[in-house]
């Protein structure tokens, strides 16, 4: 499913109750050397829109070929589902290392985990330099 369709599905389920809609925090996608590097703002609910857009950029940045991924979902207060689905639709992603500190970080990152996402080589870590270790091992 395009990114575009599955924010627009997911959408409605994402919007919080009420009438207004506060403004979200994105996250933050840079390309690094070997990988590429997703951090979803800590202390949020992370939603369609707001893995759309890290998904929009992680695409721009991946142009040329399959890139590893480090997700870090440190401080993240819930991923919905929504947002996971649109993160299981990434396409050209080689390796994925779910970054997180604590044990809150743990369970999210097996609820992100546990959903469908894209066929290729994920893991939990608690330590940057052993993801990055890891994310190593599997760059193409």
């Amino acid at each position: 499913m395009a990114v575009k369709e599955e924010l627009a599905n997911g959408a409605a389920e994402d919007a919080p109750e009420g009438s207004g809609t506060p403004a979200e925090v994105l996250a933050a996608v840079s390309g690094c050397p070997g990988y590429v590097s997703i951090t979803l703002p800590a202390g949020q609910v992370v939603t369609g829109p707001v893995a759309a857009q890290a998904a929009e950029e992680f695409g721009q940045l991946t142009e040329t070929g399959a890139q590893p991924l480090l997700l870090d979902v440190t401080g993240v207060e819930a991923i919905t589902r929504g947002a996971r689905s649109v993160f299981a639709s990434a396409s050209s992603v080689s390796a994925v290392a779910v970054l997180g500190a604590s044990q809150v970080d743990r369970v999210i990152a097996n609820f992100l985990l546990g959903g469908e996402l894209p066929q290729c080589p994920t893991r939990y870590f608690s330590s940057t330099s052993e993801a990055l270790k890891w994310l190593e091992s599997h760059a193409q």
